[in-house]
């Protein structure tokens, strides 16, 4: 599949990009895709895709994501504490990309709203204080006008 035929079917409803907050709750997809917690707004819960070719680019933010985990469980521990809600752990980054709402039956057979963002390109910074940019620029999806950060 080329660069542009997966772009065209990840962000066919546009870009755009906002600021998330995401947790160390990383797992795959059934499609191998990786998706980790996050949270926008007023707390609200989303999960962030990253997808094919940008699999590889998300080493730098699991990294940092997973840094973060084992620091804070260290710290616990030391001081003879449980360990933190993992919820409680943040990282917060700027993410471009694009909306997708999916539904999934739970346990009682309801289906569930779950907000997916497809991440293209995103921005956080490390425990230095540096900005760490990765993803790549979109090839199919028009740019809403708040895009231009990452």
């Amino acid at each position: 599949m080329t660069p542009e035929i997966e772009d065209r079917g990840l962000f066919k409803r546009g870009l755009t990009q906002v600021a998330v907050t995401l947790v160390p709750v990383i797992n795959r997809t059934p499609r191998g895709d990786v998706s980790v917690r996050g949270y926008v707004n007023e707390g609200e819960e989303i999960t962030v895709i990253f997808a094919g070719r940008r699999i590889p680019d998300f080493g730098p933010m699991h990294e940092e994501l997973r840094r973060l985990l084992i620091e804070a469980n260290y710290s616990a521990a030391k001081l003879r504490k449980d360990p933190p809600v993992v919820n409680s752990i943040h990282l917060p980054a700027q993410i471009e990309g694009a909306w997708r709402l999916r539904f999934e039956r739970s346990s009682t057979g309801e289906d569930i709203r779950v907000l997916q963002f497809l991440a293209a390109r995103w921005v956080f910074r490390d425990r230095d204080g540096e900005a760490i940019t990765s993803g790549k620029r979109a090839l199919f999806g028009n740019r809403s006008a708040d895009v231009g950060i990452c």
